[in-house]
């Protein structure tokens, strides 16, 4: 009986041996260090895991590891509801083990190990894992717990579960000192609040790590060695000559930041230190200067540059990988970067203490959320993963920066005049502040958020400074914001600067564009087209064409999440109006030869191109070959088309009327000139518009409002005019003068009324005299649902055209304490006066804030001179107005020259704008060259 039981006590003496040899093999081919205990106790622990990344790097973490070795341990299996075996229990009937495995310091795992199949399964410890069994305690040992590359983050997430991180609320910091130095140029760049010394403080020795959070959180004034209050902030220029790495980091970096003298001196000192710290924050903060540049692709080849020495500690190194990752992911290699962000998100277990660490964490998590596919992306992961500290520090800098802005508009509101000795623009700077922090951080889009909010901040208080103005528009599209790029772009180009958005638009490189950037760069291409030259316009002209002939090279290389072919048509369209004569005809070739475009959605979007295309500049072959394409494309294509042929062929032109004489207004629209239609398709057509309008108002009385494709009643107008013989003004009469809760559908049968005013027949204008009155002076009625628009000006504007006399002064006074349209209105009743004494009134109206009413001032005053009334002081005037930084002037005043009159007025005013920054200006003027 002895001598049995020692040879069991020694086989299994040898079996747990050979187990812990298998187990620790295991874990060395993970990369860990394991070192097996010396001294055998009944109770204790068999190997210290510590555990390593990828790469080798000690993490700092160590797991107890108790091996149990043989097909014995394997003998209390757990099966699952299909029978199927999902792990085995652990027993102990003595409750010391488990009491000394979860009391430990260090987190253990107990190990089961089968010889036969060689491999390990394993579980952590921990008392919510433990069950009693009355006589002791148990826990189960998951099948799917295997030692191996699988699990190796589960592992490490043991190894460092019992690591808390360090409390950091309050606002009282020492200054970084509890941060080893290796770990201070990580916090002062990406939280700088922790390394920065507090505002409140005094300082008598400033350190690099210090200046340069100081730095990022733009605390200028605490950097100026000149200001009053002592930091201890040497001199740049004694920076960038420094011994000390350090400082000349901060040099170049202050360099880079505040006077934008690029990365190229930040790059170079990546190659001035031995240390791998300070290599990975120098190549950190070049990739991020780079990216807000425009620029990725170099971005990249730094980051890979540094990552390819494999020095940096684990977070260095994840910091480093993030930022690649970010350049990728730019470039459109998405599924690149995402791996490379999940390896990052190791961070979570590995230094959980570390704020930095949590904030490059929360930047991959981001980024793997926004490369994913919809259906892959986990919302609620993206959420928390984001929640950092760091994230929340650099929002405050946000909320800081916009609770400045709020107090100035309060002080600008209420006329506070005080002088602030030191102010500062500090909306400005908080924002700096924070797109530096995500930028610094790999965080792409808190980077996007805060440094389009600083764009837009620049946009709304700056109105003179060209260059301020341009470098936020090129922000705007570097951050991808298409959104706001499609609201700015045309208010700064029709009213407060045209060469901003010049200069801004010709910075665009379509070849260069990013994932992010893709999309707000066509954006500003389409809405900066009428300012741009010829030359950047067939270049990119040129880009587009090649796109829409094979978009997968552009979708397979920037991976774009917008439809690109909508958009892609949607810039080429206003670029025909400014490119070459060559240029042009590549487009037409490429319009020419399009396949049939079935679907609705594509044949709109190439409408908008064959639109803009100008009549005389198609040649005989291309209308052959557009008229062979019948109707196999959807309507509206096939409506553009039409009109093209209908202008340039005079026979395809004739075909129009049995369509015409059918209220067809498409084909209308198509015919051209309705002074040339013959009396029957007049009559026709007048019959047709007017039962349109009969079945329009029968809606209207019954309290409905169908939105028609084209107005009946401003087309009848049209008609009535150019044929009086067979006009019918009383279906418009009766639409006008119908109360509905909705006035829309009234406007372009105003706009038209004002339009062609002089020309309607006296009995008809006495007629509409008392209905247009009424519109006038009766406020909108509004609708609980749909809101009805505020038609006064527009019905000023037509009584003013058909009856000058009939606006009283105090309906003209009325107007002009109106919004922006009504006062543009005023405009046009005092004009319509025709009176040289009125010109004092418009020149006071020529101060008007709102741009509308100093367009149309303009407008009434090229009107005057063509008119030839009181032509010489009206041009001195105008030349007043026409001194104004945008395009809307000048626009509103080429509309008014077709008709010009042989006088010095008007031919002085052609040469004024004859090379306006404004295409659309100059060709007006090239088409009226011969008349002046």
């Amino acid at each position: 009986m002895h001598r049995r039981n020692h040879v069991r006590a020694s086989s299994r003496g040898q079996t747990g041996a050979s187990g812990e040899t298998w187990v620790t093999g295991q874990f060395e081919d993970l990369g860990w260090g394991v070192a097996p205990i010396p001294t055998k106790h009944d109770v204790g622990t068999d190997l210290w895991l510590h555990a390593r990344d990828a790469r080798l790097f000690e993490l700092g973490a160590l797991i107890g590891a108790q091996v149990k070795a043989g097909s014995s341990w394997f003998g209390k299996p757990s099966r699952d509801d299909d029978g199927a075996v999902d792990g085995w229990w652990y027993t102990d009937q003595d409750d010391r083990h488990f009491k000394y495995w979860t009391e430990h310091r260090v987190p253990h795992i107990l190990v089961l190990h089968n010889p036969d199949t060689r491999r390990s399964y394993w579980v952590h410890i921990t008392k919510d894992r433990v069950h009693s069994t009355g006589l002791g305690s148990k826990i189960l040992v998951p099948v799917s717990n295997t030692i191996d590359d699988e699990h190796v983050t589960d592992l490490l997430r043991v190894a460092a579960g019992d690591r808390e991180g360090i409390r950091w609320e309050g606002s009282a910091w020492a200054g970084g000192e509890t941060v080893s130095r290796a770990d201070r140029l990580r916090h002062a760049l990406l939280t700088p609040r922790l390394i920065a010394p507090h505002p409140n403080l005094s300082v008598t020795e400033l350190r690099s790590e210090d200046a340069l959070a100081l730095l990022v959180k733009m605390r200028l004034r605490d950097l100026d060695p000149r200001d009053r209050r002592e930091t201890g902030a040497p001199t740049i220029e004694s920076c960038r000559t420094s011994g000390e790495w350090g400082w000349r980091l901060y040099a170049a970096a202050h360099d880079a930041i505040v006077d934008g003298a690029g990365t190229s001196a930040i790059e170079a000192l990546i190659d001035q230190t031995e240390d791998a710290f300070e290599k990975t924050a120098a190549a950190a903060l070049t990739c991020a200067m780079m990216v807000e540049d425009g620029d990725p692709a170099r971005g990249l080849a730094v980051t890979t540059r540094v990552l390819d020495t494999d020095e940096g500690c684990p977070v260095d190194h994840a910091w480093l990988s993030l930022h690649r990752a970010r350049c990728l992911a730019e470039l459109g290699d998405l599924e690149q970067a995402r791996d490379l962000a999940i390896e990052v998100q190791v961070l979570r277990n590995v230094a959980p203490h570390d704020p930095t660490a949590m904030a490059i964490m929360g930047a991959s998590t981001d980024l793997i959320f926004t490369t994913s596919s919809w259906e892959a992306q986990k919302i609620p992961e993206a959420i928390t993963g984001r929640d950092t500290l760091a994230a929340w520090w650099r929002t405050q800098e946000i909320s800081w920066g916009l609770q400045h802005q709020f107090e100035s508009n309060f002080k600008h509101w209420s006329q506070d005049s005080s002088a602030r000795w030191g102010a500062s623009d500090q909306t400005w700077l908080h924002l700096r502040a924070a797109s530096l922090i995500a930028g610094l951080a790999g965080d792409h889009s808190g980077w996007r958020h805060a440094f389009g909010l600083l764009a837009r901040r620049v946009l709304t208080t700056t109105t003179t400074d060209t260059e301020a103005m341009a470098g936020a528009l090129t922000v705007l599209r570097r951050v991808g914001d298409s959104a706001s790029v499609k609201l700015a772009v045309p208010h700064l180009r029709r009213v407060v600067s045209a060469s901003a958005v010049r200069d801004a638009a010709h910075g665009i490189d379509l070849e260069l564009s990013t994932r992010t950037s893709l999309r707000a760069d066509l954006e500003m291409l389409r809405y900066a087209s009428d300012v741009i030259t010829s030359e950047h316009a067939d270049r990119h002209t040129q880009w587009l064409l090649d796109v829409l002939r094979c978009p997968d090279a552009l979708i397979d290389r920037l991976s774009p999440d917008f439809h690109l072919a909508t958009t892609v048509l949607a810039t080429l369209a206003p670029l025909t109006r400014v490119i070459s004569a060559s240029a042009l005809r590549d487009v037409i070739e490429y319009l020419v030869s399009l396949p049939a475009q079935d679907d609705q959605a594509h044949a709109h979007d190439y409408a908008q191109v064959f639109r803009q295309i100008p009549d005389d500049a198609w040649t005989a072959d291309d209308l052959r070959t557009l008229a062979a394409r019948g109707t196999a494309d959807n309507f509206e294509l096939t409506e553009q088309i039409t009109n093209v042929l209908a202008a340039n062929d005079p026979a395809f032109r004739e075909q129009l009327r049995v369509r015409i004489a059918a209220g067809d207004l498409a084909a209308l629209e198509s015919f051209g000139d309705i002074d040339d239609l013959d009396p029957h398709t007049a009559r026709s057509l007048v019959d047709a518009l007017a039962t349109k309008i009969t079945d329009q108002v029968a809606e209207l009385k019954r309290g409905q409002g169908t939105v028609w494709a084209r107005d009946f009643a401003a087309t009848l107008i049209i008609v009535n005019i150019a044929h009086p013989e067979h006009a019918d003004w009383a279906s418009v009469l009766s639409l006008l003068a119908t109360p509905a809760a909705f006035t829309d559908h009234l406007r372009a049968s105003l706009t038209t009324l004002r339009q062609f005013g002089e020309r309607v027949p006296d009995r008809i204008a006495d007629d509409l005299v008392p209905i247009l009155r009424a519109r006038l002076t009766s406020p909108p009625k509004r609708h609980p649902f749909f809101g009805s628009p505020d038609i006064r000006g527009d019905a000023a504007t037509a009584l003013a055209a058909i009856k000058p006399t009939e606006v009283t002064d105090p309906e003209l006074w009325e107007l002009l304490n109106g919004d922006e349209k009504q006062r543009a209105a005023a405009v046009h009743v005092v004009a319509n006066r025709n009176n040289p004494h009125d010109l004092m009134t418009l020149a006071a109206m020529a101060q008007d804030t709102a741009p509308w009413v100093r367009a149309m001032v303009a407008n009434s005053l090229a009107r005057w001179i063509t008119d030839d009334i009181a032509a010489e002081p009206a041009f001195e005037l105008l030349t007043r107005v026409l001194d104004d930084p945008g395009t809307l002037v000048a626009q509103a005043v080429v509309v008014r020259l077709n008709d010009t009159v042989d006088s010095a007025a008007a031919a002085q005013l052609t040469d004024t704008l004859r090379n306006h920054i404004s295409a659309q200006v100059r060709t007006a003027i090239e088409k009226l060259e011969p008349h002046s």
